[in-house]
């Protein structure tokens, strides 16, 4: 793949992450396959490849939707919601990129925990328990904090609160790696009909 390809599957994986958060803080529930594309994503910290990284691309087909959808005008109703949590998962990667302290608690962090979930063999809601104390130690602290919108009482559950903070750090984790191969806000505004050819592409090998 090229480089603007690789972009674009990390975009998908914050679209999907972003697109998820959304259903979850508003209807209290989400697709549980397109949620563990996300979650496995957290644990793929020395994936060759961004492919590796984020999954098969059947995986990531809510991300290259939700991508296409927005980016090429055809989704409006959730756009707000959507922009916002990008943006942020954007700001906050940018932070960690400039911040190799913080990078390395991360991932730490998150060794840590695949570790202990081999280890001693723990449950799936266990493990995105843990992820949700990373993320509130590593992320929560920083500026500018996320403000999830949508159903308090949904909010307001542990578990879907813990689930809300694995999208957001899956997320900022697509975000840092978009970055990393280039991608900034900027093409976000000159590339966006590449992005969307290129998201339909792919959609179209499923």
């Amino acid at each position: 793949m090229n480089q603007f390809e690789n972009q674009t599957l990390a975009l998908a994986g914050m679209f999907q992450a972003a697109t998820l958060l959304d259903e979850l803080a508003l209807h209290g529930n989400c697709d549980a396959l397109e949620f563990d594309c996300c979650f496995d994503s957290l644990f793929t910290i020395d994936a060759d490849t961004p492919r590796e990284a984020l999954g098969d691309l059947g995986c990531l087909s809510r991300g290259f939707t939700a991508l296409s959808d927005y980016l090429g005008g055809e989704n409006r109703s959730p756009g707000r919601n959507i922009a916002y949590y990008l943006l942020s998962m954007v700001k906050l990667s940018s932070q960690i990129l400039r911040d190799e302290n913080l990078a390395e608690v991360l991932l730490k962090g998150l060794r840590r925990i695949e570790s202990d979930r081999v280890d001693f063999d723990m449950s799936r809601h266990s493990v995105i328990h843990k992820i949700d104390g990373l993320y509130q130690d590593c992320i929560s602290g920083l500026s500018p904090r996320i403000i999830v919108r949508g159903e308090q009482s949904y909010l307001r559950n542990v578990d879907n609160a813990a689930k809300v903070r694995v999208l957001l750090l899956a997320g900022i984790r697509a975000a840092v790696l978009w970055q990393q191969l280039g991608g900034n806000r900027w093409s976000l505004f000159w590339s966006r009909k590449k992005y969307v050819a290129t998201a339909k592409k792919f959609l179209s090998y499923e």
